[in-house]
């Protein structure tokens, strides 16, 4: 079984120099994860979701040098 996103953020903060930056991208993520399950899974939720997790991918990406796809 493979770390969330947001799991493997959070263990690369503590040892890169953009640390603080992964950590909140990573809480934005899970942030906007559970209001989307927690609201009902609307439309408007969704999207905030997508863009969350775009910005935490972006940046892990950035960070690792590992493809965006």
């Amino acid at each position: 079984m493979t770390d969330s996103l947001s799991d493997k953020m959070r263990a690369l903060a503590a040892s890169h120099p953009c640390g603080a930056e992964l950590k909140a991208k990573a809480d934005e993520f899970d942030e906007k994860t559970k209001a989307h399950y927690s609201a009902g899974a609307n439309r408007e939720t969704a999207k905030r979701m997508l863009g969350a997790w775009a910005r935490a991918r972006r940046l892990w990406s950035e960070c690792t040098g590992e493809p965006l796809i």
